[in-house]
């Protein structure tokens, strides 16, 4: 925790400092009020020690300033002064503490600690989380009942995430509340602090991701696991979840809701094209022209109106023409209006259903009996997951061709699990990193022990219900979706709600983002772990808003996707050159977006 000293008294200071930072505080020290102040502008402190008259203001002034400003953290007011009516001034300039000088040190640290124990996790003394304990006054760290050893940094480290533990810190911000202003690491020595912490709690019995990385952001420390259990166990009806049905419900209402949409953009173009044949085509028109085709060729092919988009993909290009249109290409124009309304017409949105219902995780499951294979079907379709049963193992590899899977849940009886380790080997080769269950009362260690080298991520007894093997598959498929945060920025209402519909089953936690001038501001209070981008939109360009964010510090890690209707090679080019880690056509988003956002997020997993 940082600690900022007030005080011209540089003597009694230093020494105050120097017990301060024994007991694991950053400790910064300003001698006059305008050096508090430059100190206040660059970081954020837990605590003020404040003295009541500094060389250019009195420490009243200052701790109304202070206040003024939204600076919430507590102050601590030290002064020779002790008459009543200066401490009543004190507290009601917004001091929360008032200490006299001379004064004691050992009070005045445990005062201090008492201040940032009431401002931080809870009033105790002793701050939790799950079997971690720590204890301010004595610096001492137990996981369950293994007292683990900190050093100073280690401790310091450990108490802030702590204090905070839903926060993302990043380097930067580690560096900011645990190092003094003149003695800052490097971020390779805070990395190392970051790993003897872990490496000493799993000693202790902690899980090793106990504090985990956040991609691109920083560390926190990983959701409880009780409480992820206790929702687990406790049974949601089929009805709350998404099923099928739900699924193509929801594409065809929101058609239904869009369609007029549609038709008015239809509308602007018929107007374009009417206005261009006689000649009196403005510029504003061709613009707004130009900008609804863009829009209907990215929306149309999300509702399944794969000809209506290639035609209104054409349109667009005629109308970024910037000469005179000859009478060919007057023509021309108006056929692809006129094919666009027919295909408007003849209806696409359950084209979309069904392209959408294909991107559905689909699980192929083996050897398992019919009751079993029911139960988990049923399980699956209420989850969001398609579960292909195949009785007969001997068929797995060519059902596999026939259905390619997004993992594989196997039934392995004792007596078949000898003859299965081939059939295992070959089928890990063929999922690469895809999850791979075994179900298997088989107790054997050597026998386990080659399943996991052969690929199997879980082993589960034949005793598991159908929800838990379904709750460890959307684990493993959604690689924990509390932590992946997806952001979509597109100027389209409408793609925007089917991006909803076709990604809700993955479990990815969305935010869309209709105005792209309010990205900067939404990925501070987001903290997205993947951004998506249109690359066309009004008033700004997503080629530049990639452009500003990788030369941010805060975002250059951040995986930026381009989802777009332009898929011209230059386009494409340009978008790599700004720093984007891909690139994706909206006519083949709803089969491609789910997998290239999972395939990323586990990119940086594996690169962390």
């Amino acid at each position: 925790m940082r600690l900022l000293l007030v005080d011209d008294d540089e003597a009694l200071m230093e020494m105050l400092a120097e017990r301060l930072i024994k007991q694991r505080y950053a400790v910064d020290i300003a001698n006059n009020g305008e050096i508090a102040q430059e100190f206040l502008d660059l970081f954020t402190y837990d605590l003020i020690v404040l003295d009541m008259l500094l060389p250019d203001i009195d420490g009243i002034t200052f701790c109304k300033t202070c206040r003024q400003k939204h600076i919430s953290c507590p102050i601590l007011m030290l002064t020779a002064k002790d008459d009543s009516k200066d401490k009543v001034r004190a507290l009601d300039a917004g001091a929360d503490d008032y200490v006299v000088k001379p004064f004691d040190f050992e009070e005045l640290c445990a005062r201090i600690r008492a201040l940032l124990r009431r401002d931080g996790q809870d009033a105790t003394s002793t701050l939790k989380w799950g079997e971690l304990s720590i204890a301010p006054d004595t610096f001492e760290v137990l996981y369950g009942n293994h007292q683990l050893h900190m050093t100073p940094k280690e401790y310091a480290l450990l108490e802030l995430f702590v204090r905070h533990p839903n926060r993302v810190f990043s380097l930067d911000a580690i560096i900011d509340n645990l190092w003094a202003f003149e003695d800052p690491p490097s971020g390779d020595a805070v990395r190392t602090h970051i790993k003897g912490v872990r490496q000493k709690l799993k000693a202790g019995g902690a899980p090793k991701n106990f504090i985990e990385t956040v991609y691109g952001l920083g560390y926190r420390l990983k959701a409880l696991e009780p409480t992820a259990l206790t929702e687990a166990k406790t049974p949601v009806p089929a009805s709350e979840l998404p099923t099928q049905a739900d699924m193509e419900a929801a594409i065809a209402k929101a058609w239904e809701v869009h369609q007029d949409t549609m038709q008015e953009r239809l509308t602007v173009l018929e107007a374009a094209v009417a206005a261009l044949d006689i000649g009196q085509l403005s510029p504003e028109l061709q613009h707004a022209g130009r900008s609804q085709a863009h829009k209907l060729a990215g929306s149309l092919g999300c509702f399944g109106f794969a000809e209506g988009s290639r035609l209104a993909r054409k349109l667009e290009q005629l109308l970024q023409l910037d000469v005179p249109l000859d009478n060919e290409q007057v023509f021309q124009m108006t056929s692809l209006v006129e094919g666009l309304r027919q295909n408007l017409a003849n209806g696409g949105s359950q084209q979309a259903v069904s392209t959408a219902m294909a991107s559905t995780p689909q699980i192929i499951l083996l050897g398992a009996g019919a009751e079993f294979s029911q139960a988990l079907m049923s399980f699956g379709t209420a989850s969001g997951l398609r579960i292909v049963a195949v009785c007969d193992l001997t068929q797995a590899e060519s059902k596999i061709r026939e259905h390619p899977s997004d993992g594989i849940v196997i039934w392995l009886p004792p007596p078949r699990a000898a003859r299965a380790m081939d059939l295992l080997e070959r089928l890990g080769k063929k999922i690469g990193e895809k999850p791979l269950l075994v179900i298997s009362d088989v107790v054997d260690f050597r026998q386990r022990l080659i399943w996991v080298q052969q690929g199997v991520d879980r082993i589960l007894p034949r005793s598991t219900s159908p929800q838990q093997v379904i709750q460890d598959l959307k684990q493993l498929l959604q690689d924990d979706p509390t932590a992946s945060k997806v952001m979509i920025v597109d100027d389209d209402i409408q793609v925007l709600d089917f991006l909803k519909t076709i990604l809700s089953p993955w479990g990815f936690q969305l935010t869309t983002l209709s105005d792209p001038t309010q990205l900067l501001q939404t990925l501070e209070t987001v903290q997205p772990h993947l951004l998506v981008l249109d690359v066309e939109m009004p008033e700004v360009n997503g080629l530049d808003l990639c452009q500003v964010l990788r030369a941010d510090d805060r975002w250059q890690q951040l995986p930026i996707l381009f989802l777009t209707v332009h898929e011209d090679i230059p386009t494409k080019q340009d978008a790599f050159k700004v720093g984007a880690d891909d690139f994706i056509s909206k006519s083949v988003m709803v089969t491609d977006l789910p997998m290239k956002i999972k395939s990323r997020l586990q990119h940086m997993q594996a690169r962390e």
